[in-house]
């Protein structure tokens, strides 16, 4: 990995490393970088290279520190809901989708991804509807999110 700057200076959702061994790359040298000096970005990115790698203990202990040290940084939550949502501990997942969108209301992605939760995990389709609507607002040319809401529309028997 010849620059893992820019993993350290901001936080990522996802991360678009080509081989395993670039993750393992990535998290050897983050860990490196903790060491010297803790900062929120690169414990969120260490965390999430370490989701990708199927370390979810290890994720959540580092997830937990970026929240820890800026719980302001809503791509943190965002990954934790993530991690929770795999671990099916789907009360967790909507509690930081939740507050992901609280501290960043303006991404799209963040009300999808509650939406698909409440739809599929919780079965909450009246809330699911309003998070889907709510993106589609943020986004409205997002044709996923279109055909989700007029899916939910019909199953919950509203007109369209």
């Amino acid at each position: 990995m010849k620059n893992t700057y820019k993993y350290y200076i901001k936080s990522f959702g996802a991360l678009w490393l080509d081989e395993e061994e670039e993750y393992e790359e990535l998290i050897s040298e983050l860990k490196e970088k903790l060491k010297l000096e803790k900062n929120s970005n690169g414990y969120n990115n260490l965390g999430l290279a370490q989701l990708e790698m199927g370390y979810r203990e290890e994720s959540l202990i580092n997830l937990n520190q970026a929240i820890k040290l800026n719980p302001s940084n809503s791509i943190a939550y965002y990954n934790r809901a993530e991690l929770n949502k795999k671990l099916k501990k789907n009360v967790e997942a909507e509690i930081d989708y939740s507050k992901a969108i609280e501290l960043e209301p303006s991404k799209a992605t963040y009300w999808r991804c509650r939406a698909y939760l409440r739809k599929e995990r919780t079965g909450d389709l009246i809330n699911a509807l309003t998070d889907f609507k709510q993106a589609e607002k943020i986004e409205p040319e997002f044709q996923p999110t279109k055909d989700e809401i007029v899916k939910l529309k019909k199953e919950l028997g509203f007109e369209l």
